[in-house]
């Protein structure tokens, strides 16, 4: 049974509205006709030509993404332009490619409410919140990252090992990842009872989690100096890498979109071939 495209991104809009994305993000439908039919859908969070063709050879005609694969203008659609060839193979393939990004981070399905959950916070509540003008009943609550507490306060390396062993073994992710290039800046003595998560590039958020008091950022992509701020102002730092730190929303829109009744007998994969980029 075949749907459009248009319908899939409506079951995405739906708890992530394209008005929620940042000013400079680029989200929905970037390549390909929103009345085309589909029997196969490819969940990836990067759209880079191997995921192409990775669609292609599972026959795909729609990739849902988080990363737009259209970011900065882009100048020319030529054979010589490395920032074109991913736009240029998918039409040649006629594959679809729909985006989702700072909405999605926004919502539900969020990474950091996956993570938050799998480490056992309690009274979670967003980090940086998001208010709209004209309020929805979706868009309570809504925000960036998460901020909770722990049942009890635990020693900041026992956690920390705790949760990688959870992030091994829960099937939070869609598969078997390596957990390369994961940091953590603390004392491992020092308890903690307050955790922050963010997922993505979280060095920003540095400020606001120890405004509201966090033990514990978790977040990715934090740099050197962010790490040192928050070490002076009394808070521990992991550092997952971006991919591992967003890697939970892959398997958070397969089960959404799998449980929708309008996409049963749609085949739903999750790219085998997107992994973290560092070796």
């Amino acid at each position: 049974m075949a749907v459009t495209v248009g319908l899939v991104a409506q079951l995405i809009e739906k708890i992530a509205p394209k008005s929620w994305a940042e000013e400079w993000d680029n989200v929905g439908l970037l390549v390909g006709s929103g009345s085309k039919t589909i029997e196969r859908i490819l969940i990836t969070l990067d759209g880079t030509l191997e995921v192409v063709e990775e669609a292609k050879a599972f026959n795909a005609q729609l990739i849902v993404a988080h990363h737009p694969v259209i970011f900065r203008p882009l100048k020319n659609l030529r054979a010589d332009n490395a920032a074109a060839q991913v736009p240029l193979r998918l039409l040649q393939h006629e594959i679809g490619y729909y985006a989702a990004h700072t909405n999605l981070d926004q919502s539900v399905v969020s990474p950091s409410r996956v993570l938050g959950e799998l480490i056992g916070l309690e009274k979670m509540e967003p980090l940086e919140r998001v208010y709209d003008v004209n309020p929805t009943r979706n868009s309570e609550e809504r925000g960036y990252g998460v901020s909770g507490y722990l049942t009890r306060p635990q020693k900041l390396g026992v956690l920390w090992q705790n949760f990688l062993d959870k992030l091994k073994e829960s099937g939070v992710y869609s598969q078997a990842y390596e957990l390369t290039g994961v940091r953590l800046a603390g004392s491992l003595e020092r308890e903690v009872r307050k955790v922050a998560i963010v997922n993505g590039s979280g060095g920003r958020f540095v400020p606001k989690a120890l405004f509201k008091g966090a033990d514990l950022l978790i977040t990715g992509d934090v740099d050197h100096h962010a790490v040192l701020d928050a070490l002076e102002g009394g808070m521990a730092v992991g550092d997952l890498g971006h991919f591992l730190s967003e890697a939970p929303m892959l398997r958070s829109i397969y089960d959404y979109l799998s449980s929708e009744k309008s996409l049963q007998g749609i085949e739903i994969r999750v790219s085998s071939v997107n992994r973290s980029p560092w070796l």
